[in-house]
């Protein structure tokens, strides 16, 4: 009993010991608040400058939605294509490094050579008889009109592209020729930058005028038009030229 008593005083004063050894002294962690009475100045807001900011379209939220018509549908249709037929080469897998870049590529790659097979095929296409593709053409180009109507006898040039078999070309010295008596008669100013439309207008008459434009359609079919003539065709508008020619 004795030996007990001991053991709970001993306890005891232990954790006395121990109490008094844990107490702090708070006083040295108390502070005097100390509060800012200084003057405040209000932050001004630029009117101007807001409103530049709003008129900007990083500020802009609302969602643009395209009307909703023929092209847009046209359009969707198309990317709806373009996307089954990537999905269809990908097999649904996401395209990446090299094959993403090409993916993204090729809708221009497309264009551009769209682009160039128009290039080619205008190139290709003989409109209204390039004189750089025909080399009859060549023998009267618009720089030699001057010289031919001023100077030369168109009668023996029309002989010796019959002679030749050569009918666009005998078409186009009977054009010329008719020029030529209407610029003798001072009835149209001719100039080679003039066009055959300005030499309609020119002519006073107008029973001269309707021939004059009727001759100008044949002489732009058959030489603008590029077409072959055959002896027949060409006996029919030597017809026409030769009843003008005979007023003049």
């Amino acid at each position: 009993m004795i030996k007990n008593l001991l053991y709970i005083l001993v306890f005891l004063y232990s954790f006395d010991c121990i109490s008094q050894t844990a107490t702090i002294d708070t006083t040295e962690f108390i502070q005097e608040v100390q509060y800012d009475k200084s003057a405040i100045t209000p932050l001004q807001f630029d009117d101007e400058a807001i409103q530049e900011l709003k008129q900007g379209e990083a500020f802009d939220y609302v969602e643009f939605v395209p009307p909703d018509n023929i092209w847009t549908r046209f359009k969707s249709w198309i990317n709806g294509l373009w996307n089954s037929f990537i999905d269809w080469i990908l097999q649904g897998n996401e395209a990446t490094g090299i094959l993403g870049f090409l993916v993204k590529a090729l809708p221009y790659l497309l264009i551009a050579g769209v682009l160039a097979f128009l290039v080619w095929l205008f190139l290709r296409i003989d409109l209204g008889g390039s004189p750089l593709k025909n080399t009859e053409l060549n023998k009267v180009i618009l720089s030699d009109e001057q010289d031919i109507i001023e100077t030369q006898d168109i009668h023996s040039l029309i002989t010796q592209a019959v002679r030749e078999n050569k009918y666009r070309l005998a078409v186009r010295f009977y054009y010329l020729l008719v020029l030529q008596k209407l610029s003798q008669k001072d009835i149209i100013d001719w100039q080679v930058q003039k066009t055959n439309a300005d030499y309609v207008y020119e002519i006073k008459s107008e029973k001269l005028r309707k021939e004059f434009t009727k001759l100008t359609r044949i002489y732009d079919f058959i030489w603008y038009g590029n077409f072959d003539v055959n002896e027949t065709d060409f006996l029919k508008a030597e017809k026409e030229f030769k009843q003008i020619t005979a007023t003049l």
